[in-house]
């Protein structure tokens, strides 16, 4: 479930709906290019439970 913010703009509200219909429309003509997704990203998908049982809670300077 998405719920935006009071101070959310109309155009950027539009851009988000225009996004996700993409996505969906790309979810129906390619199936696995969505599941493998994201792809152009350092980390592909985080991993929950390590994160959960193991979490790095301290600031590093990068």
């Amino acid at each position: 479930m998405i719920e935006p913010t009071e101070t959310e703009r109309k155009e950027t509200l539009d851009t988000f709906c225009d996004a996700m219909i993409a996505i969906a429309r790309e979810a129906k003509e390619n199936p696995e290019g969505v599941k493998n997704a994201p792809v152009s990203t350092p980390v592909s998908r985080l991993d929950e439970v390590l994160a959960a049982r193991k979490p790095d809670v301290c600031w590093k300077k990068s």
